[in-house]
C-alpha cells in the first residue's frame, strides 16, 4: 500500500468523480441487484512523476485548492 499526500501540512485532497444513473444489475452474477444504483467513476488523466513509478497507466484527477473544488462543484451538467 502507498500512502499519498500533498505535504505534511496538507494531507486531504479531493478526487474528482463523476455520478450517474444505471439501471442494469449490480454485485455478483450468482446474487445481482436490480437497479436503479448511482454509480461514479473517478477521472483520471497521466499519471506525475511522484505517481507514474507505483502505477504508471494513470492517475485520478487531483482538486488541490478551493478554487478547483468550487469550479468542479458548480460547472453545470452534460
Amino acid at each position: 500500500m502507498v500512502w499519498f499526500v500533498l505535504n505534511e501540512q496538507r494531507l486531504l485532497f479531493a478526487f474528482a468523480a463523476i455520478w450517474t444513473p444505471f439501471r442494469g444489475d449490480r454485485g455478483t452474477k450468482s446474487q445481482p441487484v436490480p437497479g436503479p444504483h448511482e454509480v461514479y467513476g473517478f477521472l483520471t488523466t497521466s499519471p506525475n512523476a511522484v505517481v507514474e513509478p507505483i502505477h504508471p497507466k494513470a492517475m485520478p484527477v487531483i482538486l488541490t485548492t478551493d478554487e478547483e473544488r468550487d469550479v468542479w462543484m458548480r460547472a453545470p451538467g452534460c
